[in-house]
């Protein structure tokens, strides 16, 4: 297949697959563009939102929209790491006892990781491997994943009681953090109208396993410069406050800004972008597209960043003014 049919390929399931989840989540257009980008990246997803905005339900449609086989763990506090993972279990039978492996639901190739601030550090921690290296170890013995493996994770943020922070290195992990807001009016009343009748429409898969792979490899194609690649490096750079670009809310904001890992999404997020756009080659304009979602979750503010309630967007205005 040619570089064009490759290109009018991918442009064509990736229309498909995000008009036919708008048709089930509606009012979430950008969150829906964000999301299929950061999972045909090849990353693993966030979603943020107060309940009812559909977060649980958007996650669902994208696994089935992609025709993956689906997991879902419903995160509480006493929920345990061999609940996720699995645990080896000892069978007896006639022919004497062995010990046998019983995978867990992270076997398989997207898993829903709904409420997760609701479960204990520990249980948070049974995902680090698996979304770092898309393999576990139980009992000293290493367990491949699917290559396809991806982590869709829903969080409350006004959730705070019987709830746990997310460590720095679980954050980084995720390719995206998106932001789901509450629908307006117009948008409540056609939700009404779609979720009361007796036939409730239902997500259909768009394409196979095969072809989301397929879609994958071809966004590694793109090609990028090193001078677009050396801009996108620099501003990451200047998040960092110990950075000598850093602009002064930076500075004195931030305590940890981004890291290699952002820099990985910025450019793999750009190149669906430049594909979007129907372009082989990554451009400024396509990196920049969702670097707020990017670098919202890895960024910590400092203590007189909290007190000035020194929002994301600030910083990321700041930083495309130092960064040219």
């Amino acid at each position: 297949m040619s570089v064009d049919e490759e290109l009018k390929e991918f442009r064509r399931w990736d229309e498909l697959l995000r008009n036919s989840v708008s048709k089930i989540i509606l009012g979430q257009s950008s969150a829906i563009d964000a999301s299929t980008c950061a999972l045909l990246a090849g990353g693993h997803l966030m979603l943020v939102g107060v309940p009812g905005t559909g977060k649980t339900r958007l996650a669902e449609c994208l696994a089935l929209g992609m025709g993956l086989q689906k997991g879902r763990i419903q995160f509480t506090p006493d929920l345990l790491p061999a609940d996720i993972l699995g645990a080896e279990t000892l069978i007896t039978g006639e022919s004497g006892d062995r010990i046998e492996f019983r995978p867990g639901p992270i076997f398989r190739q997207l898993v829903v990781a709904d409420e997760i601030n609701r479960g204990t550090p520990r249980t948070q921690s049974a995902l680090l491997e698996a979304m770092q290296e898309r393999s576990i170890t139980v009992a000293g013995t290493r367990h491949r994943l699917d290559p396809l493996f991806g982590v869709i994770a829903t969080r409350n943020p006004i959730e705070m009681e019987g709830t746990y922070p997310l460590p720095e290195a679980q954050r980084d992990r995720f390719l995206m953090e998106v932001v789901l807001t509450s629908p307006d009016a117009e948008t409540l009343s056609k939700i009404a109208a779609l979720t009361t009748i007796n036939e409730e429409q239902q997500m259909e898969s768009c394409f196979t396993p095969s072809t989301f792979s397929k879609l994958r490899e071809t966004v590694r194609k793109v090609i990028a410069a090193p001078a677009v690649l050396d801009r996108a490096a620099r501003w990451i750079a200047a998040t960092r406050p110990e950075d000598s670009t850093a602009p002064e809310s930076v500075r004195k904001g931030v305590r940890l800004g981004a890291g290699a890992r952002a820099l990985q999404a910025l450019i793999l997020c750009g190149k669906v972008e430049a594909l979007r756009a129907g372009r082989t080659h990554l451009a400024d304009e396509d990196w920049q597209t969702w670097r707020e979602e990017i670098i919202r979750h890895r960024l910590v503010m400092s203590l007189e960043g909290e007190l000035q309630g020194l929002q994301v967007s600030e910083i990321v205005r700041a930083v495309d003014k130092e960064v040219s």
